[in-house]
């Protein structure tokens, strides 16, 4: 009995060594200055930068919707002449 509470009273401060110290939780208006003053410091982009970006997303998933419909086409086609 006595060297079952050794064993668990070791483990327990071997767990308490291990674990990382608790930090204090922040109060909602001190996170929200933190969110403030972070969002300062972003880069954000410029209206050029963004319009070019829209470009190439619109651009590039126009490309993969033509791909897609393509194959979609000829796999119907596939499957009418095979089973139709």
């Amino acid at each position: 009995m006595q060297a079952k509470s050794a064993e668990t009273k070791g483990e327990q401060r071997r767990m308490d060594a291990s674990s990382p110290p608790r930090r204090q939780r922040t109060s909602i208006m001190q996170f929200l200055r933190e969110v403030r003053l972070e969002l300062r410091r972003v880069n954000w982009p410029s209206r050029r930068e963004v319009a070019s970006y829209s470009l190439v997303v619109l651009v590039a998933v126009s490309l993969v919707t033509l791909y897609i419909a393509l194959v979609d086409q000829l796999f119907g086609q596939l499957v009418l002449r095979v089973f139709g």
